[in-house]
C-alpha cells in the first residue's frame, strides 16, 4: 500500500485525486489531509478516508504541511500558490515523491526544486495534462534526442472571440471552459493563456530544455496533451479524454491503477491545430520573456497575476489589463530582483511586495 498525504484535499485536484484513490483502494491509502480553510469539507473526506493527520492551513500554518507528509510515500501537492514550495524541497530531501499539481512551484523556485531532485533519491511527478503527457511521450526515448516540445493549448473560453469585445468579458463567462473542469485560479488562467505561460516555465525545469524549444500549439478539442519532436523528425503524442484524474492516477501508480478515462472514438473526430495568438492573448507571452529576468522576477510574475485574477474575480479588473498590470510589476521589482539571492525566503518577500504593489497601483494610489 502507497501511502499518500494530500494538500489541498478539498480543491478540484484533491477532490480528484481522492476519486483514484476510491478506484485503487487495494493500492493506496491517505495517511494525511490538509486543507485550506474549507473545513466541513475535509471533516467529510477524513471521516471516509480515516487518516492519521489532518490540518486546516488558514488554522494550523504552513508547517502543518510539513507534519502531514512526514508518514507518506508520495504528497500529492494540490495547494494554491508558494504555499508548499517549503515542502516539497523537505519532501525531496527526505525521500518523499512529489506528484506535483501546483504551477507556483516550478515558476517560482524551479532552480531550487531541479536541485533537490538531481541530488536525491525521491521523484517529481507532475500532476499536468500536458506535462504528463511529456513524461509520457519521452518513454523510451532519450532527453538528449528532443529538439522541441509542442505544448498544446485549448485556448480557453475566448479563442474565436474578436479582440474588440474581450475588454467587455466578465468572470462568469471566462469560468466557463469548454473541455475542463478545473478550479476557477486555473480555469481564469486558461482564459488569460497564462496557463500556458507558467506551463512554458514549468516544462523548461521539468525536462531541463530551454523555453525556446518549447512551442505552444492551440489544439481547441483537447484530446492531444501535448507532443514531443525528436531529432530524426519523429513526432510522439499522447490522446486522451480531458480527465485530470488520468494524469493523477499516472503520478501515483504508473501504469498500473483501475481509473479509465473516456474512450476517444476516432471515427467522429476532427483534430486540428493551430499558431498561439500572442497579440490577442499577450499573457502567453510572458513565459518565454520572464526567463530572460532575474530568477526572483517570476514569482513577481505570478503574484502579480494571482492578484489581478482575485480582482477580475470580484469584478474589479478587466480581462484586457493583466498583461501590462503584471508586466508593470516585473519592472519594478526587477532592480532588486536582480540583487537579490534565489531563496525561499526571498520568494515569500517578492510574492507579498509584489501582491502589495499590485493592489495599490490597481486602486489607483
Amino acid at each position: 500500500m502507497k501511502k499518500i498525504a494530500v494538500l489541498g484535499s478539498t480543491g478540484s485536484i484533491g477532490t480528484q485525486t481522492l476519486d483514484i484513490v476510491r478506484q485503487n483502494c487495494d493500492k493506496l491509502r491517505v495517511c494525511s489531509l490538509v486543507a485550506f480553510s474549507n473545513e466541513a469539507k475535509l471533516n467529510i473526506q477524513a471521516a471516509e478516508f480515516s487518516p492519521n493527520y489532518t490540518a486546516l492551513i488558514l488554522r494550523d500554518g504552513q508547517r502543518s504541511l510539513i507534519e502531514a507528509v512526514n508518514d507518506a510515500d508520495i504528497a500529492v501537492i494540490a495547494t494554491r500558490g508558494i504555499t508548499a514550495i517549503e515542502c516539497i524541497l523537505y519532501c525531496l530531501d527526505n525521500g518523499i515523491d512529489v506528484a506535483l499539481a501546483n504551477k507556483e512551484a516550478l515558476v517560482c523556485a524551479g532552480e531550487l526544486i531541479k536541485k533537490r531532485t538531481a541530488g536525491n533519491k525521491a521523484k517529481l511527478f507532475p500532476i499536468d495534462s500536458e506535462h504528463c503527457a511529456i513524461n509520457q511521450c519521452l518513454l523510451g526515448h532519450s532527453k538528449a534526442n528532443v529538439s522541441k516540445i509542442l505544448l498544446t493549448a485549448s485556448g480557453g473560453p475566448f479563442w474565436q472571440m474578436p479582440v474588440e469585445e474581450l475588454k467587455n468579458v466578465t468572470a462568469k463567462q471566462a469560468l466557463k471552459h469548454p473541455n475542463w473542469q478545473m478550479g476557477s485560479k486555473i480555469t481564469i488562467d486558461s482564459a488569460t493563456m497564462m496557463n500556458k505561460s507558467l506551463e512554458v516555465i514549468e516544462a523548461s525545469f521539468l525536462f531541463d530544455i530551454p523555453v525556446e524549444l518549447i512551442k505552444i500549439i492551440v489544439h481547441r478539442q483537447s484530446i492531444v496533451h501535448s507532443m514531443v519532436q525528436f531529432e530524426n523528425g519523429e513526432i510522439v503524442a499522447q490522446l486522451a479524454s480531458p480527465d485530470m484524474r488520468l494524469p493523477i492516477q499516472i503520478a501515483l501508480l504508473s501504469q498500473n491503477g483501475n481509473f479509465s478515462s473516456k474512450d476517444v472514438d476516432f471515427t467522429n473526430l476532427n483534430l486540428s491545430f493551430e499558431q498561439c495568438d500572442f497579440e490577442k492573448f499577450p499573457c502567453s507571452k510572458l513565459g518565454y520573456k520572464i526567463m530572460r529576468y532575474p530568477p526572483l522576477c517570476r514569482t513577481v510574475l505570478n503574484a502579480a497575476n494571482d492578484v489581478c485574477v482575485d480582482r477580475f474575480l470580484q469584478g474589479k479588473f478587466s480581462f484586457v489589463q493583466f498583461y501590462n498590470i503584471i508586466m508593470k510589476a516585473v519592472n519594478h521589482f526587477c532592480a532588486d530582483a536582480f540583487n537579490s539571492e534565489l531563496t525561499t525566503d526571498n520568494i515569500i518577500r517578492f510574492d507579498a511586495e509584489t501582491k502589495k504593489y499590485v493592489n495599490r497601483i490597481s486602486d489607483g494610489k
